[in-house]
């Protein structure tokens, strides 16, 4: 079952009805959708499966219209909020529609990567927007409870930079990478959907001849070795496995609040 990755971005116009929600210094918007597609899928009857191909040329001209659609219909329902530095560009629907009509006249970017049979470097590549943090600690350079320093990475000069602002602006931006409550990070479509996947799934396994594999179970231990090559049952000292004999409680988190500049700025911390 071979898989591609399919990535749409908006051009910077048409974004422009979206707050800034990006870390990068620059502040670009880049406002873009990350789908991972079968190349084929199942006959209306069920019984076959279709292998099916994709067409940067043909696609971009629909997912244009799909979303300036969307756009559109959203003006006028209750829950569309217009940003506050959009409104004196956009103040009635008229202004807000040719913003929109002008959308035609420009070319979006839709990008198809190679079709790969490795199902892991999909796992892998959405895997970073999901559960990876906006910001890895490694880039962080200087924090003195006043400002933060961070090193970024220029697209536009194709060099690394540090950036300085403040510790609020500098929350701002990474809060604005937490998704709201109850917000599906991934969804699943097709055969896949949560409804059908029961049923469809070993269907679509036996027409293309594969096997199910069963989930192997992940230890922390295999975790910690995976990440920093550490295994946590090995003594530090004198290198003979240890077992566990017990539980204790760690420090309270009221506890941790109270000295939270000493530990953001890695000084000790008497308790």
């Amino acid at each position: 079952m071979l898989s591609c990755i399919f990535r749409a971005e908006l051009s910077s116009a048409s974004a422009e009805v979206y707050p800034q929600a990006l870390l990068a210094p620059r502040g670009a918007r880049n406002v873009h959708v990350h789908i991972s597609v079968t190349r084929g899928g199942l006959s209306k009857d069920g019984e076959n499966w279709e292998s099916i191909y994709f067409a940067d040329k043909v696609i971009m001209p629909m997912w244009r219209f799909r979303v300036i659609s969307l756009l559109r219909e959203a003006y006028n329902h209750e829950d569309f909020i217009m940003p506050d530095e959009c409104r004196d560009q956009f103040p009635d629907y008229t202004s807000y529609n040719r913003l929109l009509n002008n959308q035609y006249q420009k070319y979006w970017f839709v990008n198809f990567s190679p079709a790969d049979e490795n199902h892991h470097h999909n796992v892998s590549y959405l895997g970073r927007y999901l559960k990876r943090p906006a910001l890895a600690n490694s880039r962080l350079r200087h924090y003195d409870g006043r400002s933060v320093i961070f090193n970024y990475y220029d697209h536009k000069e194709k060099k690394h930079k540090n950036y300085e602002c403040s510790v609020e602006a500098f929350i701002e931006r990474l809060t604005q990478h937490i998704p709201e409550k109850f917000f599906k990070m991934i969804r699943y479509y097709g055969f896949l959907a949560n409804r059908v996947r029961k049923t469809l799934l070993p269907k679509v396994y036996d027409l293309l001849d594969q096997t199910i594999e069963a989930a192997q179970s992940v230890t922390y231990s295999s975790l910690m070795k995976a990440n920093y090559a550490v295994d946590p049952l090995i003594c530090i000292l004198c290198g003979s496995e240890m077992r566990l004999s017990g539980f204790t409680n760690s420090t309270p988190l009221w506890q941790l609040r109270q000295h939270h500049e000493k530990l953001a700025k890695m000084k000790e911390v008497r308790l």
